[in-house]
């Protein structure tokens, strides 16, 4: 294969197999991005357009890795995706050092040297976008998940220094700020924790229930195509009216 692709991230589950999908479905380029190989090549393993990348993000050489996989295939990158991540609730006198760095090295360090690696002329199609995905977690005060938090705030800071410098050359740089949204991580995380009366009680906060992937997707594939194409350094919030309870 040649031309130009689209890296997801998070690819193996939840809204960045749904962006995948979404996008291999309509016969483009995807390389796919997450930890298992064998989730991976289940997924996409037959699928000629896919390209899957079996990468863990929190390794120092994760940008190298994810590079080397496109340009073996591919010759530039028309959008990526970062969906890729994970919740670890703890009260924040009991974050553990390393816990913490494992956040802001999925959640933020990753697509700043992705993008710092995208910002390369011979990286990128004109016309590129990206989409980082946030969290409301970054703007509430959700006891217990303050490392969380602090790692999806550093993604929104990264975002408007990113797009200012990439927008000379034609390169969008958005994200997607979301609620609560139903996905194999947030089933791991705090709602197995629940009970259903408690969740019941959380989704009552949301007009329009909780997020699916394939509803996020939707909004990611609007920050990719031409739609979005004089919109960049922009937060949209996608939260199911929650923030209007």
């Amino acid at each position: 294969m040649s031309g130009a692709c689209t890296v997801v991230t998070g690819a193996s589950s939840g809204i960045g197999a749904a962006v995948a999908a979404r996008l291999l479905a309509r016969g483009e380029n995807v390389v796919a991005v997450a930890r298992r190989a064998d989730v991976l090549a289940e997924l996409y393993g037959t699928c000629p357009t896919a390209v899957c990348a079996a990468v863990d993000l929190e390794s120092p050489d994760a940008t190298a890795r994810v590079a080397a996989a496109i340009k073996e295939r591919f010759d530039t990158v028309r959008g990526f995706v970062h969906a890729a991540g994970f919740v670890s609730p703890a009260p924040l006198g009991l974050v553990q050092d390393e816990t913490a760095h494992r956040l802001f090295s999925v959640h933020a360090l990753f697509p700043l040297q992705f993008l710092g690696w995208l910002a390369k002329r011979t990286n990128h199609s004109d016309g590129a976008a990206a989409v980082l995905v946030s969290s409301l977690a970054a703007h509430e005060g959700d006891c217990g998940n303050a490392a969380y938090a602090a790692a999806k705030g550093a993604v929104e800071g990264l975002l408007r220094p990113a797009a200012a410098e990439l927008a000379p050359r034609g390169v969008r740089v958005n994200a997607v700020v979301l609620g609560v949204v139903d996905t194999p991580m947030a089933q791991g995380s705090w709602m197995a924790r629940c009970t259903p009366e408690q969740i019941d009680a959380r989704r009552a906060r949301y007009p329009l229930g909780f997020g699916t992937p394939e509803k996020v997707a939707d909004v990611i594939d609007f920050f990719l195509g031409e739609a979005s194409a004089w919109i960049t350094g922009q937060c949209l919030v996608a939260d199911g009216g929650h923030q209007l309870t």
